[in-house]
């Protein structure tokens, strides 16, 4: 592929996000519960061979930006890339390896291209129900909240790994209903695929890499710049907030020194037994959420919007929540 012009990657930029608003559309079509159809409860993401974020759905849930990329790296540790072959989707609904709740499905589509892998497709959606106690906070460990699935092979090889969706079916309340978005997302996923390969023809492009590598680093640039405007410092507030017996303390710290934020949640309280904890890669997502709000809230959302700040948290704290503690 020639060198690319400020104006070719602006193009290509906006129809990799229609890829992924298209797919999504997709999946809101072909979904069966109303967290999908009505709440778009949901992402739909492009990666690239790396495993990076290049592009997300318009209409996704914003704390997925900071999620996906985690998500995808674990779900690559469990089956590295050589290992995977056309036609494999994997997923998990680990609240630690995903979203922070097992409610949250997570189905990763690797693209091959004459036999070589280009990139990922990802999709997620809220699940109508995964079993346990239901969808509430009374929960006391994870083990009450549901079926928790490690990462695994959904499809293999485009055969469905039907000892699995019959696992899940006889778990939940509603397993029409949970299976039929489940195979919704591996369609959305098959969708974005499709129009990929679409729009590598149409452009003449056999590798995506150059592509990705300009995406990711105009994005990481855009936001690095941006926080050079706001002044080096430690900036910290504490504030109480609801709980089981007693109010929970989130306490924060925001450290900015030149072109990079260090976001510390030391000080906040310990987990309770009940489904309000948040599991580290949840704060993370939304405390890069709002960098990004502040920051370059109308740059499209890839990793390189995700890369610039660094979140921490005490172990078992209330926003780094361990396993078995309920998420819910």
């Amino acid at each position: 592929m020639k060198e690319l012009d400020a104006v070719s990657l602006g193009i290509m930029w906006d129809r990799l996000i229609a890829i992924t608003n298209e797919a999504l559309s997709a999946l809101v079509r072909t979904s069966f519960s109303t967290n999908v159809r009505e709440a778009y409860d949901l992402s739909v993401m492009l990666f690239d061979a790396r495993g990076r974020s290049i592009a997300q759905a318009d209409f996704s849930m914003p704390s997925f930006t900071g999620t996906g990329p985690y998500t995808v790296r674990h779900l690559l540790d469990r089956f590295p890339p050589e290992t995977l072959r056309p036609g494999d989707v994997l997923a998990t609904n680990d609240p630690w390896l995903g979203t922070g709740h097992v409610y949250d499905i997570n189905v990763l589509r690797p693209i091959f291209r004459d036999e070589r892998l280009i990139g990922y497709a990802l999709s997620i959606t809220h699940l109508p129900d995964i079993g346990g106690l239901g969808y509430s906070t009374i929960a006391r460990e994870i083990y009450e909240e549901g079926l928790r699935l490690p990462v695994c092979k959904l499809v293999k090889e485009g055969v469905a790994n039907q000892e699995l969706l019959d696992l899940i079916a006889v778990n939940v309340r509603t397993p029409e209903h949970t299976l039929g978005d489940i195979h919704a997302n591996v369609a959305c996923t098959a969708v974005g695929g499709r129009l990929l390969f679409e729009f590598m023809d149409e452009y003449g492009i056999s590798d995506l890499q150059p592509i990705a590598d300009a995406i990711v680093e105009i994005s990481e640039t855009a936001i690095r710049e941006k926080i050079r405007h706001i002044p080096d410092g430690r900036y910290e507030n504490r504030i109480l907030v609801e709980a089981r017996d007693e109010p929970v303390t989130l306490a924060c710290s925001v450290a900015v020194e030149g072109d990079g934020i260090h976001i510390d949640f030391a000080g906040t309280s310990s987990v309770v037994p009940m489904g309000i904890n948040v599991p580290i890669a949840y704060s993370r997502a939304f405390a890069v959420y709002t960098v990004k709000c502040i920051t370059a809230p109308n740059l499209p959302n890839n990793i390189g919007c995700v890369t610039p700040v660094r979140v921490t948290a005490p172990d078992n704290c209330i926003l780094n929540a361990l396993p078995p503690s309920p998420t819910g």
